[in-house]
């Protein structure tokens, strides 16, 4: 009997899988990172201004040293593919138009300064995406969502603390609601890819009644543009990519066009002079002005952060349209803008050969960032930035935890 038991003792140790102790290292740092990215950063935002800056970093940093301590099989062409892509293409050759026009902008110090930063973050991003394994868990994918639950109750925290007196840092709340329209789409793409369908609806309905209640109107636009793009993406998502393309790099390269139809418009159907009535009449009287009187610069643009730093200097009216449209083609010119409007337009035709599962929510995050860059939000700050950086790794982790799907693979969505 004895003699049975040491037997049976030896098979199973026998058949028991040695432990390795860098991938359970690496597993909890990579779950930490995301932690830090899905809960703590989103809601770090409304509790101090600077919470993100420091939160972004850190997870991205636990995410590559879990990738050091056990590296993701193929990560070598999980970090050649993305860089074959056409939007990332189309994105580094703006960057260095942008790089290049600090030669010519009025403040090119603080403009190197932006500059830096932004590389910093797009390497960031980069290496948050590439440097992971193949297939993602669903429990990280269910920290996104989560976290967008935990910012709604940052949010009503601080708006409650607000109103008994309670010193709330001024903007705060509307910064609290950017972060939660950004991140919305890819969170409800992480649900709708492992079949939560409901939960991603009750988060779209939540992300309304907090848009609503905050009171900011471009908020509430740009989150129904993404619904409506969301809605036809998935009744037909080929047309939908296509129809969207093209309105996205029509707005973009055609802005001057439109400025000369609006401005005359306006000016007729109010019947006064644009700069006497109220926002957003100056502001677009002003854009018509740069149009008309300062057309050679359309070409090169002014250069980086001249308008930014310009109205901080009062070298530019406070009235300065902040509008991601006007953004582009007043620093960058024409050829910044043409890199914008093919960017957009290949983004969205990317979109529509994706599995329609979580490429319709693509497309609604998209047409929803581009809307809020649009509205005037001022999205130039580094802000928005990082927090896009966390919106894309949560659809990462959406396209990646897809592994029992067919065609096209977890891996070809990860790449996009």
């Amino acid at each position: 009997m004895g003699r049975f038991r040491d037997d049976a003792a030896m098979t199973w140790t026998a058949k028991a899988k040695p432990r390795d102790d860098a991938a359970d290292a690496a597993q909890f740092l990579s779950r930490l990172g995301y932690v830090v990215l899905a809960l703590a950063a989103p809601a770090g935002v409304v509790l101090y201004s600077l919470a993100v800056y420091l939160l972004f970093p850190i997870g991205v940093a636990l995410i590559v040293l879990a990738a050091l301590l056990d590296p993701p099989e193929g990560v070598g062409e999980r970090l050649r593919a993305p860089l074959t892509q056409p939007p990332v293409l189309l994105a580094a050759a703006a960057f260095v138009w942008m790089a290049a026009s600090i030669l010519w902008t009025p403040f090119p110090v603080e403009a190197g300064q932006h500059a830096l930063k932004i590389a910093g973050w797009a390497v960031a991003v980069y290496l948050a995406m590439t440097l992971t394994p193949k297939f993602a868990r669903a429990t990280d994918l269910y920290l996104f969502p989560i976290g967008l639950i935990v910012l709604m109750i940052a949010i009503f925290a601080a708006f409650v603390a607000g109103r008994h007196g309670a010193r709330v840092e001024a903007g705060r709340i509307l910064e609290g609601g950017r972060v939660l329209v950004v991140l919305l789409f890819p969170a409800m793409g992480g649900l709708a890819a492992r079949g939560r369908n409901g939960w991603a609806r009750l988060l779209l309905i939540l992300a309304f009644i907090y848009a609503f209640a905050i009171g900011s109107t471009p908020l509430v636009i740009a989150l129904f543009v993404g619904f409506a793009a969301l809605s036809f993406a998935v009744s037909d998502l080929p047309r939908t990519a296509r129809d969207l393309s093209w309105i996205a790099a029509g707005l973009i390269a055609l802005a001057p066009a439109v400025v000369l139809i609006l401005a005359p418009l306006a000016r007729l159907m109010m019947n006064d002079k644009l700069p006497g009535l109220p926002a957003p009449y100056p502001s677009l009287a002003l854009a018509f002005g740069f149009v008309t009187r300062e057309w050679p610069r359309l070409i090169t643009g002014h250069g980086f952060e001249s308008i930014a730093r310009g109205v901080q200097a009062g070298v530019l009216p406070d009235i300065t349209p902040r509008g991601l449209l006007f953004q582009i083609w007043y620093e960058f010119g024409v050829v910044g803008a043409l890199l914008a409007a093919l960017g957009a337009w290949f983004a969205f035709r990317a979109m529509g050969r994706l599995s329609p599962r979580l490429a319709a929510y693509l497309c609604a995050a998209l047409a929803c960032n581009l809307t809020m860059g649009a509205l005037d939000l001022g999205l130039s700050e580094m802000t928005w930035f990082t927090v896009l950086g966390v919106g894309l790794i949560a659809a990462d982790i959406a396209a990646r935890s897809q592994y029992r799907t067919t065609r096209p693979s977890a891996e070809n969505l990860a790449h996009f």
